[in-house]
C-alpha cells in the first residue's frame, strides 16, 4: 500500500512539474518590471484622420503642450462608448477651451479588433454612433514604450508599460511623461472625470 501511494505522488509530481513556473523565470519578469522608468512615452499610428492632425501620434511631443488625458477603448466595449459621448459632450460645451490638457484615445485590443472596427465606431463624424473628434491611436501588441527622457525603447508593450489597463480606463498623463491619475471607472461618470481633468490645478492650489 505504501508502495502504491509513494508512485502516486511520483506520477503527480512528474505531470505537475511542466505546470510550474520557474523561479528564475519569474525573477526575470519582474527584473524587466522594475526596470521600466515613471516617465515614458510612446509613439503610434491614428486613423489618419483629419481630426488626428497627423499619421503617427508621438506622445511625448504631445506632452509639450500639457497634460494628455488617454482613454483607453475597444470598438466593442459599450463602456468605453459612454465615455466616449459623455467626454465629447464636455467638449462640445466648452470644456477644454481655458484648458492646457488634451485628450487622445488609445485603442486597446488591436490583436482582436481592426482600424476598420474602431473607424466604424469612432472615426467618422455623421456616421460613427459613438463619434470622436479628437486624436485617435491605433497600436498593436508590437508597440513599445520608450524611456521619456532617452526615448530609448524598454523593450516592454505599451500595454504593459502602461498596467495592461483594461476598458475603457482614464489616465492623466504629466508633462515629464509620469503616469499621475487613475481610474478604470466602467461607466461615465462626470465626477470621476472631473476630478482626472482637474488633477494638476488641485495639486497647484495645494502647494
Amino acid at each position: 500500500m505504501l508502495r502504491e501511494t509513494l508512485l502516486a505522488c511520483l506520477t503527480a509530481m512528474m505531470f505537475l512539474a511542466g505546470c510550474v513556473q520557474p523561479d528564475s523565470m519569474v525573477e526575470d519578469e519582474s527584473s524587466n518590471l522594475n526596470q521600466i522608468p515613471f516617465e515614458l512615452t510612446f509613439s503610434a499610428d491614428t486613423l489618419d484622420r483629419e481630426e488626428d492632425g497627423t499619421p503617427e501620434f508621438d506622445l511625448k511631443q504631445e506632452l509639450e503642450n500639457g497634460p494628455v488625458m488617454l482613454l483607453w477603448i475597444g470598438a466593442g466595449c459599450t463602456g468605453c462608448h459612454d465615455w466616449t459621448d459623455m467626454i465629447r459632450e464636455k467638449m462640445e460645451q466648452g470644456a477644454f477651451e481655458d484648458s492646457n490638457m488634451t485628450i487622445v484615445s488609445v485603442h486597446r485590443w488591436g490583436e482582436f479588433e481592426t482600424k476598420d472596427d474602431v473607424e466604424k465606431v469612432f472615426g467618422t463624424a455623421n456616421q460613427s454612433e459613438h463619434y470622436t473628434p479628437w486624436t485617435i491611436v491605433t497600436p498593436s501588441e508590437l508597440t513599445q514604450a520608450a524611456d521619456f527622457n532617452t526615448e530609448k525603447s524598454t523593450g516592454a508593450s505599451i500595454y504593459s508599460a502602461y498596467g495592461n489597463p483594461g476598458t475603457p480606463t482614464l489616465q492623466v498623463i504629466a508633462p515629464n511623461g509620469v503616469l499621475a491619475w487613475q481610474s478604470k471607472t466602467y461607466w461615465a461618470n462626470e465626477t470621476v472625470f472631473d476630478d482626472g481633468f482637474s488633477f494638476f490645478e488641485r495639486q497647484v492650489s495645494q502647494e
